[in-house]
């Protein structure tokens, strides 16, 4: 069902999209994911088109904070639900932000080493997650084995996440997953592989 971690990190460090799952007594989800710094509105237009769940920019907290977008306060919450920021756009070379060109520019512009909190404007549509600074080990959901996998590929550790849905609308699991990775052309991946990798490391 899934491939190995080794092919999955050469196709991350291509910019190829991969599946994630995460563990059957977990949310059982599977999030297309693609590496922050290959990100262009093709592929942007893809997630929205073919994954059709919510359009996330996962990476470090650290991250967020350097560039001035800062976390959500929970509310209600629990240990697994995720670390939302403030939802943000590029603050120039964009129109209304919603495009996949937009997204595509305000994902960039995160990941430029000398942007900071002026080169942003909040609210927008980017919406950011922050991985838990512990990451797997506290967390073993998507957010953070993206991150993970971003690192373990040598690249930026940021990614653009997107649930699959199910045609019918409900998310995708088990034999639809599979249906959607033969459809697509794209290796799944645990993200127990990722986490056995980090850890055992």
């Amino acid at each position: 069902m899934f491939c190995s971690l080794e092919r999955a990190v050469e196709r991350f460090s291509r910019g190829e999209f991969v599946i994630l799952v995460d563990d059957a007594d977990r949310e059982n989800e599977g999030d297309l994911i693609v590496a922050a710094q290959c990100v262009d509105a093709d592929r942007i237009n893809f997630m929205l088109r073919e994954a059709r769940g919510m359009l996330h920019l996962a990476t470090t907290e650290d991250h967020l904070a350097r560039i001035g977008i800062d976390l959500i306060e929970p509310k209600n919450a629990d240990a697994n639900t995720p670390r939302f920021g403030l939802p943000f756009d590029a603050r120039s070379g964009i129109s209304t932000g919603i495009s996949a060109m937009d997204r595509a520019q305000t994902v960039q512009a995160a990941l430029d080493p000398n942007a900071g909190p002026g080169d942003f404007v909040i609210p927008g549509h980017m919406l950011p997650l922050a991985a838990r600074p512990e990451g797997l080990s506290a967390r073993r959901g998507h957010t953070e084995g993206s991150v993970e996998l971003a690192r373990l590929s040598g690249l930026f550790p940021a990614a653009l996440m997107s649930e699959v849905m199910a045609p019918e609308g409900h998310m995708a699991r088990g034999d639809e997953l599979l249906a959607f990775a033969r459809k697509t052309g794209i290796d799944l991946i645990d993200v127990a592989q990722i986490s056995d990798a980090v850890l055992n490391a």
